[in-house]
Formats: C-alpha cells, structure tokens, sequence
C-alpha cells in the first residue's frame, strides 16, 4: 500500500519519519527519494544488510537501527529526536521472511520451528515450546491465534516438543493436520498455529502496544502516524489508540457517568480502515488481509 502510505505520510525535504519495520524497505526508499530522512528500525539483521546502499545514495538522511520497534522511544533520545514528522509500522511478515525456509515462518516450507524475527531474539520456537508447559503453549494458541481445540492441541505439542519430535515446521504441520476434523481444511488453522508461535517468540503484541502508548507524544503538531495491520489482535489494538487519543470513547449505558475521556491529542483520519485496492491485489495477492489505519497529531 505504497500509494497510500506516501499520501498519509505527506514525505518532503526536512521531515523526519521513522519507519519502524523495515522489512524489504520498499516504504523507506520511497520516503527517502521523496526528500524526507529516515530512521529505519529492523531486529532482523537481513533486513539492515539489505538497506546498506541506502546511506550510501542518501547520505545522513537514512539511519539504520537494528533493534526492535519497542525501542523507539529510547532510541530516539539517543539520536537527538525529541519528536518527528511521521511514524510507520507495517506489521507482520516480510514477504523475504515468509519465504526463507530457515526462518520457519512457512508452514507449506521444510526448515527449522524457529518463528525469530532476529537471531538475538531468544529461544526458537521449538525450544520455546519444550520448556513451556500445555497451559502455556495453550494461552499462546487461544489468545494470539484464536486456536480451536487449543487444549489438545497444546498438550500433544507439549509432549512431542518433549520428545524430540517438534523441530521443524513439517513435523508441527504434520501435528496441526492430524488433529482436525475430517473435511476441514488444515490450512487456516495452520495459519493461525503460526501465527500464534511467531507472536509469543517475538513478543509482538507488549511491543505493539509499547509503541502506540508512545507515538502521540513523539509527533510533532500536524505529525501523521500510519498502521498497516494483518489480523484483528494488531488492528484493534491501532485501533483502539486512535480513537482513544482522538476522544472517540464509546458512551456505554446511558444510565451510567460518562467515562472519563483524555484530552485528545490526536485526530483520527481513518474512521474505517482503509483497504488494498484491486490493482494492488492483483501485484501483490499477499496484501488481501491488509488493513491500514492513520492519524494526525494535533
């Protein structure tokens, strides 16, 4: 969603946007040829290997950071920016991640059970899982993937991660499938199964909501904030901080006190989110569940 991204984003000589997912840096090469600099956070080491010729074309317009997004805040401080122009998240997989078979990402790939975004990122997911216990493993698939039958599932996890036997992405897979109902397509599910190790491998949702608790008060006036979301766990919780921030609260019952509202310091630009158009599908099929929500600061 490229397009949109630069029209939100409004990229120019002297702004400073941070994009805090790197990813194959096609948003930051954009902004960048627009005129604005850039500060490029990745914890994949990949991904800021693959931006080195950025500096070189850009000169100190473009600084890599090889950390998490959760450290925006601190990072920042640490180069001298109180605030900046635009902040972008595009959350998720990069599609050179998914397609890696030695990151495990890709449930249709043999590799390794690993699910890190960067190597220094902890423990794999196999390891994750084997020194869990099934109520654990359980509150991953139930609350990060929406997992039915997550109570057995976990426990014959548990017990095959035990064993030896959940190393790689093939043998989960192989679990996954052997316990559906016959006539359900495992394919959803073990989407949803990936979805579910990844998020608590690489603590995704705490660092997520670290960086939205922050954003409003690292903008500058008129400062825009751009979120494109892959599921319902990421897009509610942008979702939530733009309508909060911007003093869209829901009443709830009218026989109760109103509840008790911030001051707005945000204006919420998307009240719907907005969706990849049909040309952009048709370039990229992996954009269908994309979701991308902005705001302005006041």
């Amino acid at each position: 969603m490229l397009e949109e991204v630069l029209e939100f984003l409004s990229p120019a000589r002297g702004r400073v946007v941070a994009d805090l997912t790197l990813g194959g840096a096609g948003h930051a090469r954009a902004l960048l040829e627009a005129g604005a600099t850039v500060i490029g956070f990745d914890r994949d080491p990949v991904a800021i290997e693959r931006t080195r010729g950025l500096d070189e074309a850009h000169g100190d317009r473009y600084v890599a950071v090889p950390r998490d997004f959760g450290s925006f805040a601190r990072t920042l401080d640490e180069l001298g920016h109180d605030r900046v122009d635009g902040v972008l998240m595009d959350l998720g997989l990069s599609s050179d991640q998914l397609d890696d078979p030695q990151r495990g990402f890709a449930f249709r790939l043999e590799g390794p059970l690993d699910l890190r975004f960067g190597p220094e990122g902890g423990d794999p997911a196999w390891q994750r899982v084997e020194a869990a216990d099934a109520d654990t493993v359980e509150r991953w698939l139930r609350e990060y993937g929406e997992v039915r039958g997550a109570r057995r599932l976990a426990r014959r996890m548990v017990d095959r991660a035990r064993a030896g036997e959940l190393r790689t992405t093939t043998q989960l897979a192989d679990l996954v499938r052997s316990t559906l109902p016959r006539g359900r397509r495992p394919e959803p599910e073990l989407a949803r199964v990936f979805q579910a190790l990844r998020i608590a491998v690489n603590d995704e949702l705490t660092q997520l909501e670290t960086v939205l608790a922050c954003v409003p008060e690292r903008l500058r006036p008129a400062g825009r904030f751009v979120a494109i979301s892959y599921h319902s766990l990421e897009d509610r919780r942008v979702k939530q901080m733009l309508r909060r921030t911007s003093g869209r609260v829901p009443r709830g019952s009218r026989h109760l006190p109103e509840p008790q509202t911030e001051e707005p310091t945000m204006v919420e630009l998307t009240r719907k989110p907005v969706l990849p158009g049909d040309e952009e599908l048709r370039r990229n099929p992996r954009a269908r569940s994309a979701r991308l929500r902005a705001g302005e600061r006041r």
